[in-house]
């Protein structure tokens, strides 16, 4: 078996060798540059714009501004891109960092000198800088999300509850804007071959972008390809298009040359999405033997001026613990912001930080241990939908993760636990994602040399899943996944899931799984056909495969490799393809996935630097196709967290609302010295009602709850309770 064994990843020699090819690492030939030029202010319109010194600059070939620019076709509404404008629309702006022009020249620095001469007459307005500032403008989304996400939901009487309750909480949780960061900067390369488009580009989910590009320019979608084989970090900053991706594609159809266009660190962080602020109100009551009786919960994030994007921030409110009444409310307040996007556990990473805290709070008002008051509200039914949940192991993660941390050491009151100069505190959070699904095509092809070939179109972004669709693949064909290949990341290969929503591993998954089965059937049927072949006669079901070749499993010696059947038959290969269909999986029952989390914090009583020493987190993932890159999943979404919750804050000016620190240089992160032990475990127990692999989303849940459980673990060290991420030196200052 191929599955459950802790494969090193397919691609992995490539990047550590260097051989990997990334967008911007693409040659084309003939190819030329772009760059971008940026706004300077965050509200008005370009009064002016002059061109001309930028257009007489060595090796120029073209400036595009709004003046000049080739004709939008559809609207984005209607192609569903991430903004309501398309670039260049006119001269009004929007947000600090909005496109102005695009540059073309012969080089990239030759692009960069010319953007920098672009000059711009500017009426300024003034612009609503933060969310503080927005509030007055608060409203109700005009969005409706899934029926997990209401934005406006009271389950029984939540008033009525809170008045009733033995005890009583009113909070308010923040979290700022958060950048995704990743280490390769979006890119596109865009080439045209008379009427069609070559787009290669950084992009998690090919053929969604396909439409979007090929609306915006007018051209059927069959005469768009978009490639991308490898993505360096993503986080969601790469599942939408966005406007440099139409700049590049309209400035090489002018010059009529491959243009490609990489975005500045700076533009990564303005122009690519972001996670944007968020306040929330919890007021939660509870009786004193810990039942807890209601929640509301109100959240306001910012959105951009021209459009309502609301954040998911409710949807662990009334699905994680058991609760006698629900009270939600989602409002969004319009900011001079560039647009938001997708970023890693949207909704679930924010808002379990809220509800994580509040549940913590809650046990120290109740003087219980935070895991008994959540094992006392565990929860079996999905309240909205009425079922129950598949594969619910989350209590199993307590016990687990409490273990393996020693938790029974946790002193019950804060500030009791020093070492040294040094205040200890033991925290924990619960983590839950509901599952997603979507439709996934895939395509298995097993070889006259005995070899086999995945096609899929998800690309790689740097999680495995090519590794694990490669162990799918050879389980499913018999054949060792030494000998599979895997084609990616293509418009031209058969649609799988986004790689986003952690729906990779369920859904295009499952459709590499049922195409490989099928391709193996197919050659075990022409096997008992054959009169030459040892299985001729036998039922095809009786026939197995294993070792690259098929045999009789009640004669396992019986049997011949898929070499000899294929060339025996004058086949050069057999090719199925495999399609996961979203509403495969059993209606009657909710899907999500679990985990724990349990961190040891210490903090210097001088300097108040909060230090994450250890980690512990344990997940209920359904079945584990690869515990190295699950485990290194884990690792990495608990470090992402970690940032987070510590140091992650993408401030704006107060007055302008202009990113202050729009970079890696200043954007904090976290590096190896700042991160502690993590030890990483699953409880496995496969979820077949789920998809038929058994296997469930990994690589967001993991995520979910970090920001609490650190934040949790700081109040039992010294007694002040955070309440605004990221929890920095200053915050921790009171006695």
């Amino acid at each position: 078996m191929a599955i459950g064994r802790p494969l090193s990843r397919v691609e992995a020699r490539d990047k550590v060798t260097g051989a990997a090819r990334y967008t911007a690492d693409t040659r084309l030939p003939g190819m030329v540059y772009a760059a971008l030029m940026s706004s300077a202010v965050s509200a008005g319109r370009v009064r002016a714009i002059d061109t001309a010194r930028a257009e007489a600059a060595p090796g120029v070939l073209a400036v595009i501004t709004h003046l000049n620019r080739p004709q939008w076709h559809s609207t984005p509404a209607a192609l569903r891109y991430v903004e309501t404008r398309f670039p260049l629309a006119d001269e009004h702006i929007h947000h600090h960092g909005q496109y102005l022009a695009v540059v073309v020249a012969g080089t990239r620095e030759q692009a960069a000198h010319a953007a920098g001469l672009v000059a711009v007459d500017y009426e300024t307005r003034p612009a609503v800088p933060t969310l503080d500032a927005a509030l007055p403008d608060a409203h109700q989304p005009v969005w409706r999300f899934e029926p997990e996400f209401p934005t406006l939901l009271a389950l029984g009487d939540p008033e009525a509850r809170l008045a009733a309750a033995d005890v009583r909480l009113d909070l308010e949780y923040r979290t700022p804007y958060n950048s995704h960061a990743p280490m390769e900067p979006n890119a596109t390369l865009a080439h045209w071959d008379g009427g069609s488009l070559t787009v290669h580009e950084t992009s998690q989910q090919v053929h969604l972008d396909r439409p979007v590009i090929a609306g915006a320019l007018g051209l059927p979608p069959d005469r768009v390809r978009v490639v991308s084989t490898l993505v360096g970090g993503a986080f969601g900053n790469k599942t939408a298009v966005w406007a440099h991706t139409l700049l590049a594609a309209v400035a090489a159809r002018q010059v009529g040359r491959p243009v490609q266009l990489v975005v500045t660190r700076k533009q990564v962080f303005t122009c690519h999405g972001h996670q944007p602020p968020i306040i929330q109100r919890l007021r939660v009551g509870a009786n004193r033997d810990g039942t807890l009786q209601a929640i509301t919960h109100h959240t306001v994030n910012g959105t951009p001026v021209l459009f309502d994007r609301p954040e998911a921030a409710i949807s662990p409110t009334g699905t994680v613990y058991a609760l006698r009444s629900v009270g939600v409310r989602v409002e969004v307040a319009g900011m001079h912001m560039p647009a938001p996007a997708t970023m890693r556990t949207p909704g679930d990473g924010p808002g379990m930080f809220a509800v994580g805290s509040a549940l913590d709070e809650m046990a120290y008002a109740l003087e219980l241990d935070p895991i008994e008051l959540r094992r006392r509200n565990h929860l079996a039914v999905h309240p909205l939908l009425g079922r129950p949940w598949s594969g619910k192991q989350l209590l199993e993660c307590y016990d687990v993760g409490a273990e393996r941390f020693g938790w029974e050491r946790r002193a019950p009151r804060p500030r009791m636990m020093r070492d040294g100069a040094d205040w200890v505190g033991f925290g924990m959070s619960s983590a839950q994602r509901l599952e997603h699904h979507a439709a996934a095509r895939a395509a298995v092809e097993i070889r006259d040399d005995g070899s086999a070939e995945v096609r899929t179109a998800a690309p790689e972004i740097g999680t495995g899943n090519l590794t694990t669709l490669t162990q799918i693949a050879a389980d499913g064909t018999g054949i060792a996944p030494s000998q599979v290949d895997i084609r990616s990341g293509d418009t031209t290969l058969p649609e799988s899931a986004p790689t986003s929503g952690s729906r990779t591993t369920g859904s295009t998954g499952t459709a590499v799984h049922l195409a490989a089965l099928r391709a193996r059937q197919a050659a075990a049927r022409l096997a008992v056909a054959d009169p030459r072949s040892p299985l001729h006669g036998l039922p095809a079901e009786r026939v197995g495969a294993a070792r690259g070749r098929l045999y009789d499993v009640d004669v396992p010696r019986r049997g011949e490799t898929y070499r000899d059947l294929l060339r025996r038959n004058g086949r050069r290969s057999i090719v199925e393809q495999g399609f996961h269909d979203p509403a495969g999986a059993d209606p009657r029952f909710a899907y999500a996935t679990f985990g724990a989390h349990f961190t040891e914090v210490r903090i210097d009583d001088t300097l108040r630097r909060v230090r994450v020493t250890r980690h512990v987190g344990v997940f209920a993932v359904g079945r584990v196709l690869n515990p190295k890159t699950a485990r290194n999943q884990a690792q990495g979404g608990i470090i992402y967290a970690l940032g987070g919750a510590l140091m992650e804050d993408l401030a704006t000016d107060p007055v302008t609302g202009r990113f202050i620190a729009p970079a890696l240089t200043d954007y904090h992160v976290p590096v190896n010295a700042d991160v502690g032990d993590i030890d990483v475990s699953f409880v496995e127990e496969p979820d077949y009602n789920a998809h038929p692999l058994g296997a469930k989303g990994l690589g967001e849940v993991v995520a979910v709850g970090v920001h609490a459980s650190i934040a949790n673990a700081v109040y039992h060290a010294i007694g002040i309770r955070v309440r605004d991420l990221p929890i920095t030196p200053d915050k921790l200052l009171r006695p």
